[in-house]
């Protein structure tokens, strides 16, 4: 556990570094998008209090917890918010049937976007009928219009680009699959002070996991599957890996071993007096699964990405596991976590606020801050004030 909170160190001077560069999602909208029958609205603007206060950052969520009923959207919520690099990426995205709402199977799907990428805003607005099938975008820059780009219109005032974003480049889309954004990167000079590259950027770097029954599945941040103990191999973390399952009460003697084109992870057992070893994955458990991914993706992606949405993410751990691994997320600083959960366990002061901790309902979600007019102190219960209807849902 000291090699890992070493690592987080390093990770959280890495970001203080990026001083006022530091990019995060502010807030989120989105209508019409499967099961949300109306507006929703994902605000992540952080409240005043003086605990963890790590857990956020100008003024903006890093660290968030969402809790709802089941069905009520929180699944939905994240592929929601990872259909931006759908469009503006090459990454691995999953694709969505009913991807309207089918309430209004008329009416189009509307995303927008609110980053704080260092000292600028920039309000990202699009609006599909399918998740490949653009019909608007829209790009703001500190209240300035730098995009607006009607797919199904000639009308050059329906598809201006500002000139700064564009140059002399003639914008000739071959339909309206390809953003214009994306477009642009792809056909001029590369400006990283550009908003186009910043929140393309942003988006190549998000990840999105989860883990249940049918098997694990992500989205973004790469173009490729990954084999998780491959992960681990290639990154050099074996070691601190076995240390990571001793801290969940789980003591494995690892070491891979090279076979054929490629190298399988084996656990070693003794057998009276003979050591045998079998494969580690054959070994492990939902919840020891569960936690290889984790930790996986922590050694190949946290150091790079932007911004991590976890589906379920403790559906398998044992509460002391899911407690540990919040605690760890809390102090990776270099970029914005989102978990759903149903494990009230996690709803402390200790570990997270009440600006942070979500609660989402039929087209809603509020933080807990927001849910009572009672004033919330760091001495206060959470999961108790929670169970006791104290939060309005």
């Amino acid at each position: 556990l000291l090699t890992l909170r070493k690592k987080a160190d390093i990770i959280m001077i890495k970001s203080l570094h990026f001083g006022s560069e530091f990019s995060m999602l502010r807030r989120f909208e989105v209508e019409n998008y499967r099961c949300f029958s109306e507006k929703l609205v994902f605000d992540l603007t952080s409240r005043d209090y003086s605990f963890n206060q790590n857990l956020v950052y100008n003024g903006i969520v890093n660290k968030a917890i969402i809790y709802g009923k089941n069905g009520i959207g929180k699944s939905v919520l994240g592929f929601a918010l990872f259909d931006i690099i759908s469009h503006l990426t090459d990454n691995k995205c999953l694709q969505k049937k009913n991807y309207r709402n089918l309430e209004h199977l008329d009416q189009p799907v509307v995303f927008r976007y609110f980053f704080k990428f260092g000292n600028d805003d920039i309000v990202y607005e699009y609006i599909k009928l399918d998740q490949y099938d653009l019909r608007k975008e829209t790009l703001k820059l500190n209240g300035k219009e730098l995009v607006r780009f009607d797919y199904f219109s000639q009308s050059e005032t329906e598809r201006f680009v500002d000139s700064t974003l564009k140059g002399s480049l003639n914008i000739d889309l071959p339909d309206n699959k390809l953003s214009v954004l994306k477009y642009i990167y792809r056909n001029t000079p590369t400006n990283s002070s550009s908003p186009v590259t910043k929140l393309i950027h942003f988006c190549e770097n998000m990840l999105w996991y989860r883990s249940l029954s049918e098997g694990n599945s992500h989205m973004g941040f790469t173009t490729r599957n990954f084999e998780l103990t491959e992960m681990i191999r290639e990154n050099n973390k074996l070691e601190e890996f076995q240390y990571f399952l001793k801290q969940n009460g789980l003591d494995y003697q690892l070491g891979f071993e090279k076979e054929n084109d490629g190298y399988i992870l084996y656990a070693y057992y003794r057998n009276g007096e003979r050591t045998e070893k079998a494969p580690f994955l054959s070994l492990a458990s939902t919840g020891t699964q569960a936690l290889l991914l984790y930790f996986a993706w922590s050694v190949a992606a946290f150091p790079k990405i932007s911004f991590l949405f976890i589906d379920e993410f403790d559906a398998f751990f044992h509460y002391e596991s899911a407690e540990l691994i919040v605690q760890l997320l809390n102090e990776q600083s270099g970029f914005q976590s989102v978990l759903t959960t149903h494990n009230t366990y996690l709803m402390q002061n200790r570990l997270t606020r009440p600006d942070c901790c979500f609660l989402m309902t039929k087209n809603k979600i509020t933080n807990l801050y927001d849910s009572t007019d009672r004033e919330i102190r760091e001495a206060h219960n959470l999961e108790k004030m929670y169970i006791n209807g104290a939060f309005t849902e």
